[in-house]
């Protein structure tokens, strides 16, 4: 028998694969065609195990869309627009130890390697073609699908060509423009930066804050305290004012107001268009037991210590609204209970004991909401983070969604929370008693070159306008008819554009296509040039052999829209009109994407940006048919990072594993769209798993002939079963499901027909001929290997996926094996606690009377009206069972009960006309060699029966009573 060698055996086919160029697709309008793309990766760094799982997925469904008949395109290509690489190839010139321990330790580059990767187009190629960590390497070596003569890259001069049109046809429709925005901003860089640009902080949001102004009373002239809030409508239940006593905070100079703020807040400011000066720096002790005045109620307030604040987050001043923030409410009490903090800081006991919470939004069932929260979850410190948090989204969620305004809050009394919250904002700012500020939702944010991220406002950025009503509306309708993969994410989708707002689409910094109408060096950042990119795969066998200058938008129009005639823009550009044509039938043909395949994190940017982008720029049937959606990965428990080092290579997984176990672990760890964590121990077992499958097939291929046997039309049934799962769930992305029954399950069946005595070599080798072609979508090489074994023509990848046949479901067959690996469980329990080693054993089946009250029974179920006055005047009609009727009562009374908690599948089977007894008498050999001892069957109500312990009263149906000897 031939070991199972994965290297030998995925070399082999990954060249045959190639030299026959397996996977090339060209249109062909006799057949269905089948278009898929996933997001083309940042070569940045290694492919590893999460990249891994991202493109193995499209993969599996490309390969199953061609053994369905489909003609299935599944191109590649590589992102190097932005700053990613720009980025990495700044820290080896800052000669940043982190990142060049990383590729010393980590990856094994050589310093004098690493030097020469300082421009980054060295640097990309590195990572995509001559690295053994690589992409490119990776993905051949895990036997992706590829049809690599569409390979391209987001800096090819056609690509900028096809991304000039882009634009320019965006602004024509007044979808980009310039404007004031806040947006995430490397300072270094002196550019706005999105998430692709990130380090650290992809995903993070930009809050928006109120700073309302108190007025300090008192002292230097004029002194406001802006404290940043989100809640500007709780203004009216203010107690105090909160400052770290210990953090340094400045006065500052600003539109004509002085203002204290943290000493790391001025900076912010200063972003976010406030020209500001610093007048003079201090401690927040020094305001400690001062006064403000609170705007709309004019109500003087205490500022009191509180080493909670955040000097770093927006203002480092809080006002503190113990009725409505939980944490808020302990930290007043805590203090209330501190002597030694009092005297410290010299606070009016009385005073501070005097401060109570100021119920100023009412919900009903409920007193002043944070206290109702704090008390019912028996909060009593500060330190008790994770139940304060709780309580504060608690307390959140009822007040916007139920709350209303209280009488003490004057003309805004009556209002609900949601109204009241943006009408008190606008009195607040056009009154100038509060201003603006924005801060990340969570830190750090870091820039790709390492440095600090700020906020910051600008004004000559140029945004595409995804805050356009009507083409957000676009969009929402869209979402209706888009395949959504799983279907619970389009709840996400859906808020996405309904907070989605005007995107900075520019940079300075950078690589990328030239902003087409702009003349000072603005770039198209990363995430906005990646919009339609899947469209450029469809030309690029064709669009590549054209000079690129003589690309004008006319040509666009032309292939993606159909606008114009071929032969006048030929004259105009002086291409061949054939040329033209040629592509526009490519793209004709190939679009839209049938379905889109990407990550979770990038619903809220760049998967949402395509439909966007599609909806503007093409008909409306030309937009994805479907989205799926991946989760993150994870590595040993830690979130994989090329960028950190937190990663396991596709190169040492492959080498490790081999590619195909690789592969099907990585597509049976979760479905899809759950999050999914590397362990290596599973990959491990998984490869003993593609061990043992390699053996038994070639064992079904060594197996002499023999006659059928009734087991036989079990695995027929079997076969057809998982045939239809697996097919089922890949239309539905569902791999983990689809390899439940494609690999794990038939192996499974597979060894019980073996063990149940089944020997038909013609079936089995029908068995192995199917089961290689439902597994090649997922293990391909090793199924290629199979598939040559058994003689298969051509590659088992262009083979026809099984298609089940109803004809060969034999469900009262799967029903008898059932019963019978059921019972083996039962023997081998009694076996175990009575720790008897039978040298003989009975079984009784129940008696026929038995069995006629349990179908009675069945029959009443399924009808819907099984109840026991029913059952038992049923059954005594029968004059076989009237005999019978003091037993019947309390056999009739458990069914009654148990009848009900059976599924509707396990009612159907109990329905079957099953033969207790035939079964058993026919397995007696098989259960005598399972437990090595004589093994007799006997009907319960047998009058020649063997029964010394009068076990057979037992018996019911289903459940045989059992003697061991």
């Amino acid at each position: 028998m031939k070991a199972y060698d994965p290297g030998e055996i995925e070399r082999k086919w990954q060249a045959r694969w190639t030299e026959r160029g397996a996977f090339s697709a060209r249109p062909d309008p006799g057949r269905e065609r089948y278009f898929v793309t996933v997001a083309w990766p940042y070569p940045s760094g290694p492919m590893h195990v999460g990249h891994a799982r991202t493109y193995t997925v499209p993969d599996v469904i490309a390969r199953y869309k061609r053994m369905k008949g489909h003609n299935c395109l599944f191109p590649m290509g590589w992102h190097l627009t932005g700053s990613p690489i720009v980025g990495a190839t700044q820290r080896i010139r800052d000669r940043d130890e982190r990142y060049l321990s990383i590729l010393r330790d980590k990856y094994g580059i050589s310093e004098d390697l690493y030097l020469t990767m300082t421009e980054p187009m060295q640097f990309a190629d590195y990572w995509i073609n001559r690295s053994r960590m690589g992409y490119k390497t990776g993905m051949t070596a895990l036997g992706y699908s590829i049809d690599w003569g569409r390979e391209c890259t987001s800096l090819d001069p056609h690509f900028s060509k096809m991304v000039g049109w882009q634009y320019r046809t965006l602004r024509s429709k007044g979808l980009v423009t310039t404007g004031s925005h806040p947006v995430k901003f490397c300072p270094r860089d002196n550019q706005a930066v999105t998430d692709h640009d990130l380090l650290d902080g992809e995903g993070v949001g930009i809050m928006e804050f109120t700073l309302i102004k108190y007025r300090l009373e008192g002292g230097e002239g004029a002194l406001f305290l802006p404290a940043a809030t989100l809640r500007p409508e709780t203004v009216f239940g203010l107690t105090n004012i909160w400052l770290h006593p210990d953090a340094a905070y400045v006065v500052i100079e600003t539109g004509g107001e002085r203002w204290l703020v943290s000493r790391e807040a001025a900076p912010k400011l200063a972003h976010q268009d406030k020209a500001l000066t610093v007048v003079r720096e201090t401690t927040g002790r020094e305001f400690i037991g001062r006064r403000v005045r609170v705007p709309l109620t004019d109500a003087s307030v205490p500022i009191l210590p509180a080493t909670f604040v955040k000097p770093d987050h927006t203002s480092g001043v809080v006002g503190s609204v113990p009725a409505h923030a939980p944490f808020d409410l302990v930290a007043l009490r805590d203090l209330q209970r501190d002597g030694a903090a009092q005297e410290a800081f010299g606070l009016d006991r009385s005073e501070l004991s005097s401060l109570s919470p100021i119920q100023m939004i009412a919900v009903d069932g409920h007193g002043a909401v944070a206290v109702d929260l704090v008390e019912e979850a028996g909060i009593r410190s500060q330190a008790e983070t994770a139940r304060l948090d709780d309580a504060t989204n608690q307390a959140y969620k009822l007040e916007f969604s139920r709350g209303v305004m209280a009488p003490n809050t004057g003309r805004w009394s009556g209002l609900r929370v949601s109204a009241a919250k943006e009408q008190v904002k606008r009195e607040l700012l056009a009154s100038g008693l509060a201003d603006t500020m924005y801060e990340f939702s969570e830190t750090p944010v870091t820039c790709r070159c390492g440095a600090p991220c700020v906020v910051k406002t600008v004004t000559d950025q140029w945004f595409i306008r995804y805050s356009d009503p009507e083409w957000k509306q676009e969009v929402l309708d869209a979402l209706e008819r888009i395949q959504l993969v799983p279907p619970e994410s389009r709840t996400y989708y859906r808020n996405v554009v309904d907070w989605l707002n005007d995107w900075p689409c520019t940079r300075r910094v950078g690589l990328g296509t030239r902003l087409p109408w702009d003349e000072t060096g603005w770039i198209i950042e990363s995430l906005s040039d990646s919009t339609i990119y899947m469209a450029y795969y469809t030309l690029v066998p064709l669009m590549r052999r054209l000079p690129a200058e003589r690309l004008s938008d006319a040509v666009f129009d032309f292939v993606f829209l159909g606008r114009g005639d071929p032969a006048s823009i030929a004259a105009q550009t002086g291409l061949e009109a054939e040329a033209l044509r040629g592509m526009r039938t490519e793209f004709a043909y190939w679009y839209p994407q049938n379905h889109r395949v990407s990550a979770n994190e990038l619903i809220p940017n760049h998967l949402t940006f395509m439909i966007f982008h599609h909806l503007a720029l093409f008909p409306r049937p030309l937009c994805p048919e479907g989205i799926v959606n991946l989760g993150l990965g994870v590595l040993e428990g830690r979130r994989m990072s090329s960028s950190k080092g937190v990663v396991f290579a596709v190169a040492e997984a492959v080498e490790r594993f081999g590619a195909d176990v690789t592969r099907l672990y990585l597509m049976y760890m979760c479905e899809p769209w759950q999050d999914f964590d590397w362990r290596g121990v599973q990959a491990d077992a998984h490869r003993r798993q593609m061990e043992r499958f390699f053996a038994a097939a070639q064992e079904m291929l060594a197996m002499e002939a023999t006659s059928e046997q009734p087991v036989d039309s079990w695995l027929e049934s079997r076969l057809q079963r998982h045939v239809l799962a697996a097919g089922q769930a890949l239309e539905g992305f569902q791999t983990r499901r689809a390899l439940q029954h494609s690999f794990f399950l038939l192996q499974q069946d597979v060894r019980w027909y073996l063990r149940r005595g089944g020997r038909n070599r013609d079936l089995l080798r029908r068995v192995l001929d199917a089961w290689v072609r439902l597994l090649a979508p997922f293990v391909p090489h090793v199924s290629e290997e199979i598939w040559e074994m058994l003689g298969g023509k051509g590659f088992v990848s262009d083979a026809p996926f099984p298609a089940p046949d109803e004809g060969r479901l034999d469900p009262l067959a799967e029903f008898r094996e059932e019963y019978l690996s059921n019972l083996l469980g039962d023997i081998a329990e009694i076996i175990k606690v009575t720790k008897i080693g039978p040298r003989r054993m009975v079984l009784y089946c129940a008696p026929q009377w038995k069995w006629e009250v349990f179908r009675r029974a069945m029959a009443m179920a399924r009808g819907g009206h099984l109840y026991m006055s029913g059952l038992m005047k049923s059954a005594l009609e029968d004059p076989a069972i009237a005999p019978h009727s003091r037993e019947l009562a309390r056999f009739a009374q458990k069914l009654v009960a148990d009848i009900p908690k059976l599924s509707e599948d396990q009612l159907a089977k109990y329905a079957l006309p099953f033969e207790e007894h035939a079964t058993l008498a026919g397995a007696g050999a098989f259960l005598s060699g399972e437990f090595g001892c004589e093994v007799e069957v006997h009907r319960a109500d047998a009058p020649d029966r063997y029964d010394p312990q009068e076990k057979a009263g037992k018996a019911v149906p289903l459940r045989p009573a059992i003697f061991l000897e």
